[in-house]
């Protein structure tokens, strides 16, 4: 299995049941193709840089997750069929970075 470093980038307007609903799709679809979800982290909702897809702020969420690397390329066309996922950033690691992460220890 291959570690990766992921995040995905969501709509600012969904709801929280929405958001929810979401990741536990998300969360499915790591199963269903042989993954599994090692480390989650919500960053909450961050202004974006420059407007994507007529969003100014969205929802960021980032995950350490274990996948085989055949199966990261299905991984990747799912999401680009999510109309609510507007970004998303797999990086292949070694090794996990220590967690939680330096977004989270900012805002303590």
């Amino acid at each position: 299995m291959a570690l990766f470093e992921h995040v995905i980038i969501l709509k600012q307007s969904l709801s929280a049941t929405e958001l929810s609903n979401e990741l536990k799709n998300h969360t499915d679809m790591l199963t269903e193709l042989n993954g599994n979800l090692v480390y989650n982290e919500s960053w909450g909702m961050r202004n974006l840089a420059y407007p994507i897809k007529n969003n100014k702020k969205a929802f960021y969420e980032f995950m350490n997750i274990e996948i085989p690397q055949e199966n990261i390329d299905k991984m990747n066309s799912k999401l680009n069929l999510n109309e609510n996922i507007i970004r998303y950033l797999s990086i292949k690691v070694k090794t996990f970075s220590e967690t939680p992460t330096l977004m989270i220890k900012a805002k303590e």
